[in-house]
């Protein structure tokens, strides 16, 4: 079961430059003059980069707010009145 976690683990390592690239990222530069600067310059923050950007900040921010109020509430049960 090792050896199959192992090379499937693997595999999916090597696969994954391919699924991280853009299409900006993988070839800028090929639309022709009417393509958009940021695309150019391979930067390709396409609408659905910023989406998938603003989705993990989301979450990170939910997960900052949780563990500062946990830690709050824990003091406050914590401190003498």
């Amino acid at each position: 079961m090792k050896t199959f976690t192992a090379l499937l683990a693997v595999f999916f390592l090597v696969r994954l430059p391919d699924a991280f690239a853009c299409v900006g990222c993988r070839a800028p530069g090929t639309a022709g003059p009417d393509e958009p600067q940021t695309i150019t310059a391979g930067i390709a923050l396409s609408w659905g980069v910023v989406g998938m950007l603003g989705v993990v900040l989301l979450i990170v921010t939910g997960l900052v707010y949780y563990i500062v109020d946990t830690c709050r509430k824990l003091d406050r049960a914590k401190s003498p009145q």
